[in-house]
């Protein structure tokens, strides 16, 4: 008798929640700086308010949204000052990361981060800006994966990566900046291979930098 097969659970409606409106904020479906409503949100995926509530708690953590008193619940959208905070804390993760991975995991640093350079020139050839940012994302996550750190990593992920994300989606469409991205991946990648840990995090902050200023640019004209 084979009894080894796990009893599929359902997966909590309050993860499935959060999931859902991270995905819809990062991914645009939501603007920055909107009003979101709860009953509202909670029509539109056919749950009660009290998933909602409890999602808008997580993301407010995230900094993906802004709960104001009397007010309501809006998406985020940065400030100036949020803007370079926020960039400066990428930085020192990133920098950090970047330590511990090219010395616990060189080989496969390596690896990984020259397979998704590939890919994101595939998607960059095919003029495919959603899959070249989703792979701009999970190159970035590829240091935290494996730094073997898994505070910096929850850090990275709680903090930084989804509002980066959701920054990317919106303000990175344009052909010019995305072909200036990819020199800059090309960078970091033979900066990994060459296991150039001075050189690897001078173009990551290089990289983050001129990300701020260009977003910056994009947020002051809204």
């Amino acid at each position: 008798m084979n009894l080894s097969r796990k009893i599929e659970r359902p997966r909590p409606i309050n993860e499935i929640v959060l999931e859902r409106l991270r995905d819809d904020i990062v991914n645009g479906v939501l603007q920055l700086g909107e009003k979101i409503s709860e009953q509202q949100l909670a029509d539109a995926y056919e749950v009660t308010k009290a998933p909602i509530r409890a999602a808008y708690g997580r993301l407010q953590s995230e900094g993906l949204v802004e709960i104001r008193p009397q007010s309501g619940t809006y998406v985020f959208r940065p400030t100036h000052e949020a803007l370079r905070s926020l960039c400066e804390l990428r930085i020192a993760l990133e920098l950090e990361a970047a330590r511990l991975s090219i010395q616990r995991a060189p080989l496969r640093l390596s690896q990984l981060v020259t397979e998704n350079y590939a890919q994101m020139l595939v998607a960059l050839s095919r003029d495919d800006s959603n899959t070249y940012h989703q792979l701009d994302t999970a190159l970035h996550l590829i240091f935290f994966e494996l730094a073997d750190s898994p505070y910096l990593y929850e850090t990275y992920r709680a903090r930084v990566s989804s509002a980066f994300a959701a920054l990317r989606n919106r303000f990175s469409q344009a052909r010019p900046h995305n072909e200036f991205s990819i020199r800059q991946h090309q960078e970091i990648r033979d900066r990994v291979v060459a296991a150039d840990l001075p050189g690897l995090q001078s173009i990551l902050r290089e990289h983050v930098e001129h990300t701020e200023t260009y977003y910056e640019a994009f947020l002051a004209t809204g």
